[in-house]
């Protein structure tokens, strides 16, 4: 329950006054509703009670009490809705931004996308009851009850030790279902969710092998068993939904039966009017409808806590300086132009749960003009050297800086113009060839992406279609092949023209012939720009300046 405590504390800092008055309005509707229904049943005995016996009875000033109180529970209900829905939503707006930046900068590389949406949206949906559907009916709940509590005592001994056992009979539910949080069962409901729409994805996206292979019953197969144990858990959560409106219920009732005794015999001795026993049956007759407004809550809390575990998680790794993204209005120090363009000094970085660091103390440096390869075996951290110049992670300890400024000072707009990235698998989006482009320059006219297209070979290509510029590509850059892909993200390269060049084995997998004129695009169209080239194949390794092996951390 910390998480789900936490994520609370979070909120209400975040705009405590919202937060603060949407618990209040929502007082308003539930105190309107409970007095209705006592006044009402007061005044109602009271006037039939004169009607028999010919006392004369002020109808006036309970008929306006009982106006009164309909126009505030109606306007109540209105305003309640209102006002903690627009805190909820605009708290997890912001959550949202907080949350997507977190997971992208620490889950680069390691998950599928498909997942990782997935699960963001699914615990920010899940976390939108945590307010709505547990602060505010646990808070009214509580007051309601003081209240209550308040008027029994004033009635008789009797009344106040039947109402303060049945409520400690709710509270004791509600305490049980929040400290039996069965993260278990959610963690079930979660898994078989990712497997059924990551087996959908596949299943769309390979829909052609499979059919060619006569793999499509199998792959569907997969999805319905997936589909079924999710069906499964959710069951369970189900009952455990009913369970808790039937225990709730059963006090209820319990409830108003052992009151409709107290108040016969209270009545009977004399301790108690008529008129006011019928007023607090009735009030206890509404108490199960307040209670059943936090039992959604209780119901959903092991998915809630589970989702709130995950969100405050990374958004708490953030907060707390781990891979920050920087400022975007942040300025550089206007550096003369002199020195080394990317500086590595006594840098280490561990991965979270490794036993160690997969860098540690490294220190080299590229001047301007300068094409250094990084070499090593596999997992050695190469790519990840990539990343920490890119500021697509941050390092434990040491610095790194560009042109003399610590990359940390940049803001996130000049870190882009300062550092260009070409990797081994670029994005395409589900959009035009011009589009893809201007990524780089959103300013950039028709002439200026022909140039690059040119630049990097695809030119004709993209000129036999009839659209030219404006051809759609499909997810992934679909319609054209893998070394046409890897040279519409060059020609987007060509675009800029930063301090420093990021090649991240850009010419892995494609055939020698593909990769060598891409890579001979690339050298022939840098000038002075320092290249940081992350590589393993020979062609890369001979257009270097100097190579640093990871083996021994040794420039040569």
């Amino acid at each position: 329950m910390k998480p789900v405590w936490q994520f609370i504390k979070t909120q209400k800092s975040y705009d405590l006054h919202s937060f603060v008055l949407g618990i209040f309005v929502a007082l308003l509707p539930a105190a309107a509703g409970i007095l209705l229904l006592g006044v009402s049943g007061w005044f109602i005995t009271s006037a039939a009670l004169a009607g028999l016996s010919g006392v004369f009875l002020n109808i006036f000033a309970p008929s306006a009490i009982i106006r009164a109180l309909a126009i505030i529970r109606t306007a109540g209900r209105y305003g309640e809705r209102m006002l903690t829905h627009d805190a909820t939503f605009r708290f997890l707006g912001n959550l949202r931004n907080r949350l997507f930046s977190a997971v992208a900068e620490n889950a680069v590389g390691r998950q599928r996308s498909g997942l990782i949406l997935n699960r963001l949206t699914a615990d920010i949906e899940a976390l939108d009851t945590v307010y709505l559907r547990l602060v505010v009916p646990i808070v009214l709940c509580i007051v309601v009850a003081t209240f209550l509590l308040l008027v029994w005592a004033g009635s008789s001994g009797l009344v106040l030790l039947a109402g303060l056992g049945f409520l400690a009979g709710w509270a004791l539910l509600a305490w049980k279902s929040l400290s039996n949080s069965d993260r278990k069962t959610a963690r079930r409901a979660d898994a078989a969710s990712d497997a059924m729409r990551l087996r959908a994805a596949d299943l769309a996206a390979g829909r052609r092998d499979l059919a060619i292979y006569g793999g499509l019953d199998k792959a569907a197969e997969g999805i319905t068993r997936a589909s079924e144990q999710l069906r499964s858990v959710e069951d369970g959560l189900e009952r455990r939904s009913i369970r808790l409106s039937a225990y709730s219920n059963l006090i209820g009732q319990a409830f108003l039966a052992t009151m409709l005794f107290v108040c016969a015999w209270g009545v009977a001795e004399g301790t108690i009017s008529l008129p006011y026993a019928v007023g607090l049956l009735l009030v206890v007759m509404a108490l199960p409808e307040i209670v059943s407004m936090m039992l959604p809550g209780l119901a959903n809390l092991p998915r809630t806590a589970l989702a709130a575990t995950r969100t405050m998680s990374a958004t708490g790794a953030a907060k707390k300086g781990k891979q920050q993204i920087a400022d975007p209005e942040k300025r550089p120090e206007e550096n003369p132009g002199t020195g080394p363009v990317l500086t590595f000094k006594n840098v280490t970085f561990t991965y979270p749960g490794a036993s160690r660091p997969v860098l540690d103390n490294l220190s080299f440096s590229i001047e301007r003009g300068e094409t250094l390869a990084i070499a090593g075996r596999s997992g050695c951290g190469k790519s990840t050297i990539a990343a920490l110049a890119a500021r697509l992670r941050d390092s434990d300890s040491g610095s790194i800086r560009i042109n003399g400024t610590d990359i940390s000072d940049y803001g996130e707009i000049d870190l882009r113009r300062a550092v260009s990235v070409l990797s081994q698998r670029p994005y395409l989006f589900n959009d035009t060839v011009a589009a893809n482009l201007r990524i780089a320059d959103p300013d950039a006219i028709d002439t200026q992406l022909w140039q690059a297209l040119e630049r990097a070979e695809l030119a004709d290509r993209i000129a036999e279609s009839a659209d030219g510029l404006k051809t759609v590509l499909g997810e992934g850059g679909l319609g054209l092949s893998g070394g046409e892909q890897r040279r519409l993200a060059l020609a987007r390269a060509f675009l800029t023209r930063p301090a420093l060049f990021i090649l991240d084995e850009m010419t892995e997998g494609l055939d020698e012939k593909t990769g060598s004129d891409v890579l001979s695009s690339f050298m022939e169209f840098r000038t002075d720009e320092a290249v940081l080239m992350i590589a393993h194949k020979k062609r890369e390794l001979e257009v270097a300046d100097r190579i640093v092996n990871l083996t021994d951390t040794t420039a040569n």
